[in-house]
């Protein structure tokens, strides 16, 4: 098809939507004598559709999951995968059909295929597109025998405003459920898939979405809103917002899935300063060592403004074209790297996708430097980062690093590039920890520090994150008590309670979240929190001295639920932080969730929802939830884990629990003490200082 026939036919789909609204709008205006013509047009379109719907039925078809998924074992639920019937879509008349992971999931080899005459065939899963959701499947049928396929709607002849059909297959065998809607958006999910306001429901994924004409735009898919913090895939289900996989995309890989292959995303391994992805630059904050970035030469400070040979002016843009890409894909980048003289220079890279990174641990140096409030969502504000205090016994501290010294820059020491050894200017401990973030353990980086007028060279061996905190550290002057308040915010039915410091309020809190036994206590003999301000205070008493010390903010939530902790209370939990936030300077690099038996468990769930907003994470007298899903840690998503455990209290999945953190890269610990009846709130407060090491 021509340029020319391509754009003809858009501009009549975008005629034929004006000429809808035009005779409505006629109608309106002139009565009864432009209804004729509006009920003509709408007999018109009743005949396209039931053309339509006759063109493509013969193509879909039911999936039936011939053994349970481990999630529909689980428990029920609202959506749940290989619980019932769904959709497939015929892709080659040889007996290829592809449907998603919804209905045949990575667990699930075997499926039924039931054709439109009720014939039942079996089938099996032989390739599988993890980054789209979707399987092949390979239906066993007798010799000679074809199966009918729906022509292919070239991607790049859609338009906005046309009509579309989503079809599927599960209310009956015999005759499909049909939804009818327009297309609303050609450039979703980050690129890999189209947007209909037809109803999309399980009963449709797998199915075809079509043209007017019949003809298969893509296949419906429970593809993640992750923009709008949904992860699942299947929350927008029935609401006018359905993702559609198109068939062009299909088409191009379905070789490599008829081999049997498993396509994987491409990762390309960097993590960006800004947490904006639709304002900011995509300048890089970490670079995973070993991973693609940093074999192509890629690391901290560099901002990505070309991909694939398109301009990118922001993260989204930069999204848009990885998020496609398949592990194993190459793609061209173009980045501006600062210079000395305070300029940046073009350095272009070609970098291959892989579907894993190697395994990731957090290099840090021994610093841990002033508190700061730069780590926003607008990204890192340049500031002196000045050392505050050393970890005993560290690389920072053996190598001569003093309190007080100014890191002025940092550079690998011995690089073979030259690029690489060229010292990259440290204006905010954000900047410092990306450097460290692409550094492998026990690698040398050379720091130039000033020390009153002298500027001194220092090169330190860095090394993993120890998992207990160091015995001792220092307090922060300036607080001489505390206090309790609460948190108001809208839509919170029960404002947590907040223990702040007093003394200067302009200077940077870390932040604790604390949950205790349902309804939200502490600990039984503190009492209740229904009181008055009298009894706030009485409630937050425990954590007073240590709040001040180590000038932490301590959040203390309630559970709606008077009998256990929800999910629910996350969003309170996030809300009561911003509401801190409001109020006073907090150090973003220095917040942590704990809690105590069900509360510990539920920290850990509530620390993982928050992502990146959680740096540390504490479970006393708590293993790790049963389903708790531990993804290897990477830079910008990695937390220090605690465990705390009383004498009295048998943790029998604790050694269970802290191989799989380790061996997923996270820092693991013990609490330093045998936990008593009371608050460790030293020990806890203190930990949250510690987790600004770099």
């Amino acid at each position: 098809m021509t340029a020319a026939t391509s754009e003809t036919r858009r501009s009549m789909v975008r005629v034929g939507c004006c000429a809808v609204a035009l005779v409505l709008a006629c109608r309106l205006l002139s009565g009864s004598a432009a209804g004729a013509d509006a009920d003509t047009l709408g007999l018109d379109e009743e005949a396209a559709f039931r053309a339509a719907v006759e063109r493509a039925a013969p193509s879909v078809v039911r999936i039936e999951s011939a053994g349970m998924s481990e999630a529909a074992l689980a428990g029920p639920a609202e959506a749940s995968p290989a619980a019932g019937p769904s959709s497939g879509t015929v892709i080659d008349p040889e007996g290829w059909v592809v449907t998603t992971e919804f209905a045949v999931p990575k667990d699930v080899a075997q499926a039924v295929v039931v054709l439109p005459d009720g014939t039942r065939r079996a089938a099996r899963a032989v390739g599988r597109d993890r980054s789209r959701g979707l399987v092949l499947l390979k239906v066993d049928l007798p010799a000679g025998m074809t199966l009918p396929v729906a022509p292919l709607a070239s991607r790049a002849d859609l338009a906005v405003g046309q009509w579309t059909l989503a079809f599927g297959r599960t209310l009956s065998a015999s005759a499909p459920n049909v939804a009818i809607g327009i297309l609303s958006a050609v450039n979703r999910a980050w690129g890999k898939a189209v947007q209909t306001d037809a109803s999309v429901s399980p009963a449709n994924y797998g199915g075809p979405l079509v043209d007017v004409e019949g003809r298969l735009i893509g296949i419906l898919a429970p593809l993640p809103a992750d923009t709008a913090g949904m992860t699942a895939g299947t929350e927008l289900y029935d609401s006018g917002i359905g993702f559609a996989v198109p068939g062009d995309d299909i088409v191009a890989v379905l070789p490599r899935l008829k081999a049997g292959e498993t396509l994987r995303p491409g990762i390309l391994g960097i993590s960006y300063e800004s947490r904006d992805a639709f304002t900011a630059a995509a300048k890089i904050a970490f670079c995973s060592p070993g991973s693609p970035a940093a074999k192509a030469g890629l690391r901290a400070g560099d901002t990505v403004v070309a991909a694939a040979g398109k301009p990118v002016a922001r993260i989204a843009e930069l999204r848009h074209e990885l998020a496609p890409r398949y592990a194993g894909d190459t793609i061209d980048l173009v980045v501006e790297r600062p210079t000395k003289g305070g300029g940046a220079e073009r350095v272009e890279a070609r970098a291959t996708l892989v579907a894993a990174l190697p395994a990731w641990r957090r290099a840090i140096l021994g610093i841990v430097a002033d508190r700061t409030a730069s780590a926003k969502k607008d990204g890192p504000q340049k500031q002196p980062v000045r050392v505050r205090w050393l970890w005993p016994d560290g690389p920072a501290a053996k190598a001569g690093v003093r309190p007080g010294d100014v890191i002025e820059s940092v550079a690998m020491n011995g690089a073979d590039d030259a690029s690489e050894a060229e010292p990259l200017p440290v204006g905010s401990p954000e900047v410092l920890a990306g450097f460290l973030g692409g550094v492998e353990i026990g690698a040398t980086v050379r720091l130039v520090v000033r020390r009153a007028a002298e500027v001194v060279p220092i090169d330190i061996a860095t090394m993993a994150v120890a998992g207990t905190p160091p015995a001792h550290v220092p307090p922060l002057p300036g607080a001489n008590g505390a206090r309790a308040k609460r948190l108001e915010a809208p839509e919170v039915a029960k404002p947590p309670i907040a223990v702040l410091p007093d003394g200067d309020a302009t200077q940077p809190l870390g932040v604790l979240v604390y949950f205790g036994p349902p309804p939200g206590a502490v600990d039984p003999q503190v009492g209740g929190r229904n009181g008055g301000a009298d009894a706030d205070q009485a409630f937050a008493e425990p954590w007073k001295a240590a709040v001040a010390r180590h000038r932490v903010a301590v959040i203390l939530p309630a559970a709606e639920d008077p009998q256990r902790w929800a999910r629910g209370d996350i969003a309170a939990v996030a809300r009561a932080i911003d509401s801190l936030a409001s109020r006073r300077p907090i150090d973003r690099s220095r917040v942590a969730f704990a809690g105590r038996g069900a509360g510990g468990g539920f920290a850990f769930v509530a620390a993982e929802s928050l992502g990146p907003a959680a740096r540390g994470v504490a479970l006393l007298d708590s293993a790790l939830p049963r389903q708790a899903a531990i993804e290897p840690a990477e830079p910008g998503r990695s937390r220090w884990v605690l465990f705390g455990q009383s004498a009295d209290q048998a943790l029998p999945r604790l050694a269970a629990d802290r191989q799989r953190l380790t061996d997923n890269g996270f820092p693991v610990g013990m609490l330093g003490e045998m936990l008593g009846d009371a608050v460790p709130a030293e020990s806890l407060c203190a930990w949250v200082e510690s987790l600004g090491v770099l």
